[in-house]
């Protein structure tokens, strides 16, 4: 046998791998609910953007996206205010997720990556959904979190803290790019 077509076989499998993958221009927001034992209220940051390589068939994906720390918008400058202490926004701007992964089942979705906050990296595990629109597609989830997983002094005014958790939730469309 000759080599020649054991050759192409590799190089054309390995063009559809390489082509399976995909990158996209991410964009979209983040929305936060707290509460302290007085009340509840939600703050919205629409500052999401960043790139991810993806591939639908095996779900590896590999990118960047990242959040203004200091665009949080409760409705209530003295609370954002505080948020951007707590988040210490002079030394840490941003907040980033390293895209790792992103499996889907249906129109359920997993997406999984490292976040970091105010210099604290952890993993993160985003459950959701996805759904495909044109080209792209439109990502919907969230998560759980305490202030002490971040090395992070919750807020607190007039001897009142807020409570953990806080629920996270990332809207993002990502399109091709």
């Amino acid at each position: 046998m000759r080599p020649y077509p054991l050759i192409v076989l590799l190089w054309a499998a390995l063009g559809l791998g390489l082509a399976q993958s995909q990158t996209y221009a991410i964009e979209g927001r983040v929305t936060y609910k707290a509460s302290y034992n007085l009340g509840r209220w939600e703050g919205i940051n629409t500052s999401v953007q960043g790139n991810v390589r993806w591939n639908s068939q095996t779900g590896e994906a590999a990118g960047r996206v990242c959040v203004d720390l200091s665009r949080f918008d409760s409705g209530n400058p003295l609370r954002d205010a505080d948020a951007r202490g707590v988040f210490d926004v002079n030394r840490f701007p941003q907040s980033c997720l390293e895209v790792e992964r992103l499996s889907q089942n249906g129109e359920e979705a997993v997406l999984l990556g490292t976040l970091e906050i105010s210099g604290t990296r952890r993993s993160v595990r985003i459950v959701g959904r996805l759904v495909q629109e044109g080209s792209g597609y439109r990502f919907s989830g969230g998560f759980n979190t305490r202030f002490s997983e971040w090395n992070l002094t919750p807020p607190s005014l007039l001897f009142l803290r807020v409570n953990d958790p806080v629920e996270v939730r990332l809207e993002a469309r990502a399109s091709l790019r």
